[in-house]
């Protein structure tokens, strides 16, 4: 039953990925990073729960099975998208840990922080030489994070009704 369940979660951000990286881009040439939130909305509903270590547990597994989604459908070098997951997984449980998830600005400085990590993440794995930092926070980094904080709350609410009604 657990491989059942294991397995359907892997289908579920493969398909996630897919849509991602196939419809949702943007005229600005962003897409939604639906993944990202998905997986960092994961990791704080996670570290929330009675057994915290379990919640990030399954939030990390999210980010490495949503990450290698995304480096496969997105033609990145693989481990990419799943390393920069995992570790803004591992910062935002950090932070999060002993706060209170209830709160909607929560979630939302979650999604900051971890997509900053993110991106900043991708950026070092992605760029041929050296990076202009300045400028490539300004005309990347900052634009993918507003555009991540638009689906964060709808995306944690559901998520979290949606882990309620398993447990």
């Amino acid at each position: 039953m657990a491989l059942a369940h294991e397995v359907g979660r892997i289908v579920g951000l493969f398909a996630l990925a897919c849509v991602q990286v196939t419809l949702l881009g943007l005229p600005s040439g962003f897409t939604l990073p639906l993944v990202p939130v998905l997986v960092i909305c994961r990791a704080l509903l996670g570290v929330s729960d009675a057994f915290p270590d379990v919640g990030l547990g399954r939030a990390l597994r999210w980010a490495l099975y949503g990450g290698l989604a995304l480096d496969v459908f997105g033609a990145t070098p693989l481990g990419a998208h799943a390393l920069a997951l995992l570790l803004g997984v591992l910062v935002v449980a950090a932070l999060t840990r002993q706060l209170r998830v209830e709160r909607p600005v929560v979630p939302l400085l979650a999604v900051l922080v971890g997509m900053l990590i993110y991106e900043t993440v991708l950026a070092l794995f992605l760029q041929p030489g050296a990076i202009e930092w300045r400028s490539y926070l300004l005309m990347v980094v900052l634009p993918s994070v507003v555009i991540a904080l638009a689906p964060t709350l709808p995306l944690f609410f559901m998520l979290r009704r949606v882990l309620r009604g398993q447990g």
